[in-house]
């Protein structure tokens, strides 16, 4: 996590870094971390990842790093 300068693999602890700095999001990404964790079958919790969470992430690190371009195909 570049802006924070530091360095997690605690799933629990990354998204409360990651929500200090997108408090709008911070609920979305407790609850990632804690289904992570303890997986679910609840259908709003599964479209608020496919839904809401997931393209948001997509948007907002094309916003912040850019677009990667396609691998090339092995020969």
């Amino acid at each position: 996590m570049p802006r924070w300068a530091g360095w997690t693999s605690e799933l629990t602890r990354s998204a409360e870094i990651a929500g200090g700095y997108y408090p709008e999001r911070a609920g979305q990404l407790r609850t990632a971390a804690e289904v992570a964790l303890a997986p679910t079958g609840d259908r709003e919790v599964l479209r608020m990842f496919t839904e809401e969470l997931g393209p948001w992430l997509v948007a907002e690190y094309a916003a912040v790093h850019g677009v990667k371009a396609a691998r090339p195909d092995p020969v």
